[in-house]
């Protein structure tokens, strides 16, 4: 709770909303406080006798599905938004 709390904090810090990267800190904080959830739900696909380490996994990447997705969409969008403005300073600069 503390990390996803420092994360959230830092969000809003002038050196990270400079680089727009507030998306990314807010989609790791959430990542962050899922995890035990997800290792919660993990271990419990797993109580039965006969299941095995795949439904740990099964279990685990369920439950993180939505972080994760979003993580992924705010690390594509900046790189993105980056590329877009690496383009434009090219672009100004001819």
């Amino acid at each position: 709770m503390l990390v996803a709390g420092i994360l959230f904090w830092s969000a809003v810090l002038p050196k990270i909303t400079s680089k727009r990267l507030s998306f990314i800190m807010i989609s790791l904080g959430f990542n962050v406080i899922s995890i035990p959830m997800s290792l919660f739900v993990g271990g419990m696909a797993t109580a039965s006798p006969t299941s095995t380490m795949n439904d740990f996994w099964i279990g685990f990447l369920i439950a993180q599905a939505t972080p994760l997705l979003v993580l992924i969409i705010a690390i594509l969008k900046w790189f993105i938004i980056d590329i877009r403005k690496i383009k434009k300073r090219v672009n100004s600069n001819n």
